[in-house]
């Protein structure tokens, strides 16, 4: 929990409970979590507004992405060295990882004369390479 903590106050913010407590589910490589899977997994007595309130928090400070998976589905990922979520995501539809793919680029040439590019959304999906192992076995 010092790890934490301490990615918490680099950010400038206090280490509260909840904070240190959403932050631990969503430590480790291509962790996404919806609200509800971070709600189910606090403490029976959480306030449900303070969390919507403390992942808001999270998104604007860059310390997670908010992904929209679809209508339904967005997902809170840690940002990691990537501050930024304008870029790409792969999500596995088998195991539900996201990862952050930085490297595809959304071509904005095309975009029509006048127009003002705000921000991008893109969700490659698919079966990750462990999934994909598995299936060959």
């Amino acid at each position: 929990m010092d790890d934490i903590l301490d990615y918490i106050k680099s950010f400038g913010l206090s280490g509260t409970t909840i904070r240190k407590q959403i932050i631990s589910f969503l430590w480790g490589d291509g962790v996404a979590l919806t609200q509800k899977e971070i709600e189910e997994r606090l403490p029976g007595d959480s306030d449900r507004v303070t969390l919507y309130r403390t992942l808001k928090l999270f998104t604007e400070k860059g310390i997670v992405h908010k992904i929209v998976i679809d209508e339904a589905t967005q997902k809170y990922k840690l940002a990691g060295r990537f501050r930024k979520s304008d870029h790409a995501h792969f999500y596995c539809i088998q195991c539900h990882k996201i990862l952050c793919m930085p490297q595809l680029n959304v071509d904005l040439k095309g975009l029509p004369t006048g127009f003002l590019f705000q921000s991008s959304r893109v969700v490659v999906e698919g079966i990750c390479d462990f999934c994909a192992s598995k299936q060959k076995v």
